[in-house]
């Protein structure tokens, strides 16, 4: 029998279909990758990795897997395969957080499509924005002759909202040329203040994907385009609570693991990453649930405020009667070395 994800696990036993509030759905894609192949294997290799995934946060302290997951595997050809299957998964479990196991990034626009609501009416703002997690910005036209290829990935899918891309550290030059053109699509290097603000500024509603190669390959390793530096854990769980705690996020997917038997480690953490957007989920989706989950919490004693900084203007009036101390000091010592 082939088990899905997280379905081995004793907890959290019998569920029946229409009480899954996660539906995973396995698209195993592979038609245009143009160096490392193997991602289509990623989705079986990913589920098989979740089965030695605890089910426990430690840091969110939640189960996911409580609320049921349901892992399907639907019938997908080409792209436009993948849009009807979406649509199809969004029909029956309305009420469900649904995400994607890919496969290669060219499945993304075919499942933002899926997934998004009508146009807004011209001049309107738009109602939907992407968090794009990569190494690469996928914003070429075409590539190897085709504009469905996974390196066109973003551009195709800017059209459905604006882009905040974190991670991203390798671009052509038509790329570059066509990010300082437009607005539509935000790049960046790594995860800092300007990014997270950018992040801040799209819709409410927000579509998250996730390219491993994202991450520092000192972290996840077996991809099918690695790229020096990258993301670490830790930065890429502060981008994750960022999202869910001030957005709405309609749906998700992770692609473009390259399984390697001699690297189960990259399997694994993919495994960990794909439940923890779920527990990220079913954390901040607890009511009246506002807060960072880092914990406040103090020893027993009344936490200390680091002390004020002083105004400018504090500043500059202590300042100066520092030197008029300091101005009397040394008149009185010239005045005593006179006596004397």
């Amino acid at each position: 029998m082939t088990l899905g994800f997280l379905e081995d696990k004793a907890d959290p036993g019998e569920i029946t279909l229409d009480k899954n509030r996660y539906v995973l759905g396995l698209i195993p894609y592979e038609e245009t990758t143009t160096y490392a192949k193997g991602v289509g294997k990623a989705p079986e290799a990913i589920v098989q990795a979740s089965s030695h995934v605890e089910l426990f946060d430690e840091v969110l302290e939640v189960d996911a897997s409580r609320h049921g997951i349901l892992t399907v595997r639907p019938p997908v050809t080409n792209l436009a395969s993948i849009t009807q299957a979406a649509k199809a998964l969004r029909e029956q479990f309305p009420d469900s957080f649904i995400g994607f196991v890919g496969g290669e990034h060219s499945i993304t626009p075919a499942l933002v499509e899926a997934f998004h609501p009508h146009p807004p009416a011209t001049g309107a703002k738009p109602n939907v924005g992407i968090v794009w997690i990569d190494a690469h910005a996928d914003m070429r036209k075409t590539f190897h002759g085709r504009a469905d290829n996974h390196a066109c990935a973003a551009h195709n899918s800017m059209r459905f909202g604006p882009i905040v891309q974190v991670g991203i550290r390798t671009l052509a030059e038509e790329e570059w040329t066509l990010l300082k053109k437009t607005d539509r699509v935000r790049a960046h290097r790594g995860w800092n203040k300007k990014a997270r603000a950018d992040l801040l500024a799209l819709p409410k509603d927000v579509y998250l994907t996730i390219d491993f190669d994202g991450f520092s390959p000192e972290v996840i390793r077996a991809v099918g385009t690695p790229e020096p530096g990258g993301l670490y854990w830790q930065e890429v769980m502060d981008i994750l609570d960022t999202v869910f705690r001030h957005k709405r996020v309609i749906a998700f997917d992770a692609v473009e693991l390259c399984p390697n038997d001699a690297d189960i480690a990259s399997s694994f953490i993919a495994a960990r990453l794909v439940y923890k957007v779920l527990n990220y989920h079913a954390y901040y989706a607890t009511a009246g649930r506002k807060k960072s989950h880092r914990s406040t919490k103090t020893t027993g004693r009344k936490a200390r405020r680091a002390p004020r900084k002083p105004k400018r203007r504090t500043r500059v009036a202590r300042a100066a009667r520092s030197r008029r101390r300091t101005k009397t000091r040394s008149s009185r010592l010239r005045a005593t070395s006179s006596v004397r």
